[in-house]
């Protein structure tokens, strides 16, 4: 009996250690981590990851679980959270030389050269023989455009290790660099020679092939790859990219299906079919594509970022948005879900929710070119210029050949009058892209304002070519057409448009311009109104029913249509300088000051609306110093305009400045000599700096160019005031 009960206290005191081993969080944690590292090795990252972050939620401080994560992200092809994994793994163990290897990687990749090669010199000083830091010097040399110490660094990479093949392909990407391609090629072949059965080897070299347009040795190198390696993923992703650049669309396609077979867990294998069908146009099969695979793959929030892309680009956003709100409900600081939800949010008109959605995107991906581009579309939809100029000029400074952000800051600069940068950032646009649309249509608006309307109509044309419905190419047609007195041919081909789509209400707006171009109004409001009712949002169609109730003489009805523009459009500078003027004719200049003062609050630095405001004040009882503040912004911005030099000038001279009030207005009045009131301004200013003669010859000038204009009697009283025979 004894012995059955001390077995019984035997059994229960285990049973009892095993369940407080189960609760130990330390066997938790290397329990997670084992299962991470299984999962890792087969291939099954989202599955490592969660093992890992389960690790992470018992030990923060776990330098393994850091690294393994920051890994297994790499895998994924995720670097900005493996970067962030990577700090803390070489802050938490400093001797984890391949931490500091991976994250010198990351900073190369980010062109961070400086802290890149400290982390590497520091594994250097550790351990001078570690082959990859070499390398990786050798790269960092490599981007510093220094190729003589890269050359060096990668030919110690590979003494030190002969059957490592990329040192190899980073020697002779260096040699092609600094121009040696004699060189370049005998270092990828050199490679080849010491692994004569690498797969990878001939990969590299057949990449290099394909790099300087040999397609064909390039294609026999691929096949090489695959014969020796029936499972390898590079050669056959290179493969159908070299039939793509040989027009052979089918072999490619067979390509990547094959792949989905021989790697059926690796992302980048199953999700290049899809990719393919996106880059190549293939939208609807793209959707097919990836609605198959989020079938199969339903927690892979990568394959319905895809899946929403596709969706998008065939503008079925309603179909796009709930998969947006899945991929952020799981991870709300998703880069690429951030991306989509700023697409759909653009889609809908809703562009300053666009602008905030985009940049928590660029916030969350940092080095996305796309992101950034994609910011700045919102913020030119939404009226912020300055702004959507810096994020387009940023995209093209992490992606120098982004050809549409290329074209979409040249159509920027075109809007905003910049037309040497927009004519410059064309051409460089359309050099990788010749169809890109952003960039033919600020080529035409330049053309446009140079008066080369010939010109701007050929480069019309071919844009029209690629999408003949084109609401912006419409548009400056309509616009060269109305400048040459063929307004009609204009009205004939949209009319033919119409009857093709009868409910795109871009092209009644379009319709409606053009009869007003040649003064039918009832046609044009009648096509305008048609417009707003397939479409209350059509852009500027209340602004141009302002524009026809004016011809008509309908003053109150223009103010009506106006106030609804702004409603429409609350950044639109243009309709509320539009009311002003409605105002200021009126003589309500309190309504005019407030309306303009509306204005400047949305855009502090839009120089006509400083200008304007700065009028206001100077004329009708405001603060001089705060118009001389406003007429300064309104200068900088452009200083160029006679405007901004008359308001500046008129400022200076209300503030007492006279001498700098010449200045000012003398420059005005030269660039618009029959402008009278610009003649009028600088008279006042020569009397009140006592240059008698000079200020008689404008105020006589300002009367002979029109005897009625609004100061016509303020400038004879002075010409009364001046001495006789004074000089």
């Amino acid at each position: 009996m004894k012995s059955l009960a001390f077995k019984a206290s035997l059994i229960l005191a285990g049973a009892a250690w095993l369940a407080g081993c189960s609760s130990d969080p330390n066997t938790r944690k290397l329990k997670y981590l084992a299962d991470g590292d299984k999962f890792y090795k087969s291939a099954k990252y989202q599955e490592a990851v969660i093992e890992y972050r389960n690790a992470l939620e018992i030990d923060p401080r776990s330098a393994t679980a850091h690294y393994q994560l920051a890994k297994t992200y790499l895998a994924l092809k995720k670097s900005d959270p493996a970067f962030h994994e990577l700090n803390e793994s070489v802050t938490l163990d400093p001797s984890n030389a391949q931490a500091h290897l991976d994250l010198a990687a990351l900073l190369l990749d980010r062109l961070q050269l400086a802290q890149a090669q400290s982390l590497l010199q520091t594994v250097l000083a550790a351990d001078p023989d570690n082959a990859r830091a070499h390398a990786l010097l050798g790269e960092e040399h490599t981007l510093n455009h220094d190729f003589p110490k890269a050359i060096e660094e990668f030919q110690k990479a590979i003494a030190l290790d002969p059957d490592k093949i990329q040192p190899y392909a980073a020697l002779g990407a260096a040699y092609r660099a600094a121009g040696q391609l004699a060189d370049a090629e005998a270092a990828y072949r050199r490679a080849l020679k010491h692994n004569p059965k690498s797969a990878p080897a001939r990969a590299e070299l057949g990449q290099y092939l394909f790099s300087v347009g040999k397609l064909a040795e390039a294609e026999d190198e691929m096949r090489e790859a695959c014969d020796l390696d029936a499972r390898a993923i590079t050669p056959r992703i290179f493969l159908a990219r070299i039939y793509m650049a040989m027009g052979r669309m089918t072999d490619a396609e067979a390509t990547y299906a094959s792949l989905k077979r021989i790697a059926p867990e690796n992302p980048e294998v199953y999700e290049a079919l899809g990719r393919f069908y996106l880059s190549t146009g293939q939208k609807l099969k793209a959707v097919e594509e990836f609605q198959s695979l989020a079938k199969a793959k339903p927690r892979d929030f990568s394959i319905k970022n895809h899946l929403a892309e596709a969706l998008l680009d065939l503008n079925r956003t309603a179909e796009a948005a709930p998969l947006a709100e899945e991929i952020l409900r799981a991870n709300p600081a998703d880069p690429q879900g951030l991306l989509t939800q700023g697409r759909i949010l653009l889609a809908n008109g809703a562009y300053e929710k666009a602008v905030e959605t985009l940049q928590k995107a660029v916030k969350a991906g940092p080095t996305s070119a796309n992101a950034y581009y994609l910011l700045g579309i919102a913020q030119q939809s939404a009226r912020f210029p300055d702004l959507a100029k810096a994020s387009f000029n940023r995209a093209l400074e992490l992606q120098p050949r982004m050809a549409s952000a290329a074209g979409a800051l040249a159509n920027l600069d075109a809007t905003t009058g910049d037309y040497a940068d927009a004519f410059q950032q064309a051409d460089n646009a359309r050099k990788v892209d010749p169809n890109q649309l952003s960039a033919n249509l600020a080529k035409a608006r330049t053309l446009i304002a140079k008066g080369d309307l010939h010109q701007a109509e050929v480069v019309i044309e071919e844009l029209l070519k690629q999408d003949p419905s084109s609401p912006a190419g419409l548009s400056l047609l309509v616009n060269v057409y109305s400048r040459e007195g063929r307004a009609r041919e204009a009205i004939t081909r949209l009319a033919a448009l119409i009857q093709q789509h009868p409910q795109t209400a871009s092209l009644h707006f379009l319709l409606g311009l053009a009869y007003f171009s040649i003064d039918n109004l009832q046609q044009s409001e009648g096509s305008v109104r048609s417009a707003l009712r397939l479409d209350p949002k059509t852009p500027d169609a209340y602004t141009l029913l302002a524009n026809i109730a004016l011809a008509k003489g309908q003053a109150e009805e223009a103010k009506s249509d106006l106030r609804n523009a702004i409603a429409a459009s609350p950044r639109n500078l243009l309709n509320y300088m539009a009311l002003v003027t409605q105002y200021e004719k009126e003589g309500n200049w309190h309504e005019a000051t407030g309306l303009c003062e509306k204005a400047h609050d949305i855009d502090p630095n839009a120089p006509m609306v400083a200008a304007e405001l700065a009028f206001l004040y100077l004329e009708h009882g405001g603060n001089v110093n705060s118009a001389v503040a406003l007429a300064q912004v309104a200068k900088q911005k452009m200083p160029e305009s006679p405007v901004t030099a008359d308001a500046l000038g008129w400022a200076y001279y209300k503030l007492g400045s006279f001498d700098s009030a010449v200045v000012q207005l003398k420059e005005s009045a030269q660039r618009v000599p029959g402008n009278p009131i610009y003649r009028y301004h600088l008279g006042m200013a020569y009397i009140a700096a006592r240059q008698f003669n000079p200020a008689r010859l404008s105020l006589l000038a300002a009367l002979q160019t029109d005897p009625h204009f609004r100061y016509a009697d303020d400038a004879r009283a002075a010409l009364q005031q001046i001495p006789a025979g004074v000089q």
